[in-house]
């Protein structure tokens, strides 16, 4: 699946122990955006371990993609970010 998105902010990463295990977490302030260009939704999306750190995006228009995981804590099945490519929304054209 995947969705447009725009990031306007990669907050600092965060971590910690739990349980006696270490954990750290980082995630980014985005829009999605509809195709038409239109801002659709606000939040926050969490980035996966492999566009952490060093490898955070920069903000930008991006398509992203997403694959269906269960959570470790409550097992809830929610959709996480697999991959993001830059993105140019396109103005649409005039009738």
């Amino acid at each position: 699946m995947q969705s447009i998105l725009q990031i306007l902010k990669v907050n600092e990463p965060r971590s910690g122990i739990k349980d006696g295990r270490p954990w750290s977490m980082q995630d980014a302030e985005c829009v999605l955006i509809k195709e038409t260009g239109e801002y659709d939704q606000v939040g926050v999306l969490r980035l996966p371990r492999e566009l952490s750190g060093d490898k955070a995006p920069q903000p930008g228009r991006y398509i992203g993609s997403f694959a269906l995981a269960a959570g470790m804590k409550d097992r809830r099945i929610e959709a996480v970010l697999t991959g993001l490519r830059p993105y140019d929304i396109k103005a649409p054209k005039a009738a």
